[in-house]
């Protein structure tokens, strides 16, 4: 598959190579992976490779993150995890995850209902709620009062909490998630507007009284719970063009 003139699972394999249009590259990536997450059932081998690809982009090129909130996919991204096909909340789950590195990219979250989508997509993919959890974390440290205030309307204080207690069994890494669930309740308790009707759901619930007073930090590594799909390398050039039998050492050539 070829985007913008790069072969995308040699980009995946890649995805420290300079792009010579990265603007350009992404802004077709993210309408590709819209245009598949709308239809009932999309190909999921390509879902897959475009979703890896974007998240792929997103982590080695963070700089050019507060760039995407004007492409206009953010409430899409939110919208695709209510789908009845439970492959597209993962691959949204997945973006969402490497946008919550972008405090721009938060701020246009905040525009949205992006919270409430996100309860949603982590209900129906119980096995991304490590993934959710970590961008939660991110997402509520950034201080945007109207996302604390979509978190209670959604009712997702309860949720997160309803987790610690239980729910997170079956995940690899179970103790780091409970850590940023609870890094995350704190940063809500920490609103200026809505903390002190946090701190009130919070005290009802006698399993917060076992995790407020800990320290979580050494839970989390620097390395996320889990990080973007990884598609099988696949050696040639990055871009289209002659195909060679070896990889080259440096950038491949791009398309004129």
């Amino acid at each position: 598959m070829v985007v913008a003139g790069v072969f995308l699972r040699l980009y995946i394999a890649n995805p420290g190579w300079v792009l010579r249009k990265p603007r350009e590259f992404i802004t077709e990536l993210l309408e590709k992976w819209s245009a598949m997450s709308s239809v009932t059932s999309p190909d999921g081998e390509a879902l897959e490779v475009i979703t890896t690809a974007i998240c792929a982009f997103c982590e080695a090129n963070q700089a050019l993150l507060d760039q995407i909130p004007q492409l206009g996919h953010i409430p899409k991204i939110f919208r695709a995890m209510s789908s009845r096909n439970n492959a597209i909340p993962k691959t949204a789950i997945l973006i969402t995850h490497q946008l919550s590195f972008s405090g721009v990219c938060i701020r246009a979250m905040a525009q949205t209902d992006c919270i409430g989508s996100l309860k949603v997509g982590m209900k129906t993919r119980r096995d991304m709620i490590g993934v959710a959890c970590e961008a939660l974390n991110k997402i509520f440290s950034q201080g945007e009062e109207d996302l604390v205030e979509q978190a209670l309307k959604v009712e997702m204080v309860d949720f997160l909490v309803r987790l610690l207690e239980t729910g997170l069994e079956t995940l690899e890494n179970s103790a780091a998630t409970k850590a940023q669930i609870v890094k995350a309740l704190k940063s809500m308790q920490r609103s200026l507007k809505y903390g002190e009707e946090v701190t009130v759901i919070l005290d009802k619930q006698a399993v917060w009284r076992e995790y407020k007073d800990q320290k979580h930090d050494l839970f989390i590594s620097d390395r996320p719970i889990a990080g973007y799909l990884t598609g099988p390398a696949v050696a040639g050039y990055l871009t289209a063009g002659n195909a060679r039998s070896s990889m080259p050492d440096a950038p491949p050539p791009m398309d004129n």
